[in-house]
């Protein structure tokens, strides 16, 4: 979320919002907005609370760590209980992992604790700060048995996923960036049309503050925290995890993860 694809934001510079309805009816209905599964873009770097991304965070330095183990969020994420290497004093951070076998993806399993042994770096950002972890080169030397009989297993946290391709779409019908949080991008099935419905409506609040209603409910805001400026962005997420980020804001040291 510290910065949005640069791509993405060329991508929405070049395709303008498509114009409104030919019998300029306030309210006309709009098209229905389809979300492809497009995946030929990078994969944007987590910060340690799952709140931000980069591309390219800087500062980066090298870390004391030839092996971690962690539990996996996504198949270039892990969860590590403690880890010395940037700010002090930290735990349940977010590792990201980048693998030296792509076929080790698939050992990544959500829920699954792993060993990941690798080229370690920290990096971070001078807004805020915000602080980002990296396993280069990884690969995967130990992890608990797979059982492929037993159903997927649910997400336990959760980050942001800024300009995802799924939402290319919808993104371009606004003119802006999104931020959406990663457990609504996964069932775009179930949650697209709640999702749009907020998006169109994005509350004037900063992504500090909390909103009453539903934890459940998705709610959608204009975020000025990013480091890409060519267009404004919108973040959305449940009101839970605008709770959560509210926490987070204030006790930065907070071992809280995000919820799912």
């Amino acid at each position: 979320m510290r910065l949005t694809l640069a791509m993405g934001a060329m991508l929405l510079l070049a395709c303008p919002a498509p114009a409104p309805a030919q019998d300029g009816t306030p309210g006309a209905a709009r098209p229905p907005v389809a979300f492809p599964q497009v995946t030929a873009v990078p994969v944007p770097l987590q910060s340690v609370s799952g709140r931000f991304s980069s591309l390219n965070p800087l500062n980066q330095v090298d870390c004391p760590y030839q092996e971690v183990s962690g539990r996996v969020v996504a198949p270039s994420l892990i969860l590590v209980k403690q880890m010395a290497c940037g700010e002090p004093g930290h735990d349940n951070l977010l590792v990201n992992v980048k693998l030296g076998n792509p076929a080790d993806a698939a050992q990544m399993v959500t829920g699954r604790h792993v060993v990941i042994r690798g080229k370690f770096k920290s990096a971070q950002e001078d807004r805020d700060p915000v602080d980002f972890l990296i396993a280069e080169n990884a690969e995967l030397v130990a992890g608990d048995p797979i059982d492929p009989s037993a159903p997927p297993a649910q997400a336990f946290t959760s980050f942001m996923m800024c300009q995802p391709p799924e939402l290319d779409v919808l993104a371009r019908q606004l003119g802006k960036d999104l931020c959406v949080q990663s457990t609504i991008v996964a069932n775009l099935t179930v949650t697209g049309p709640a999702l749009e419905t907020a998006a169109r409506e994005p509350a004037r609040v900063s992504p500090e503050d909390t909103v009453r209603g539903d934890p459940d409910a998705i709610t959608c805001r204009l975020d000025h925290g990013v480091s890409d400026r060519h267009l404004s962005d919108i973040a959305c997420a449940r009101n839970s995890y605008w709770a959560w980020y509210k926490a987070k804001w204030r006790d930065p040291m907070s071992s809280i993860t995000a919820p799912p």
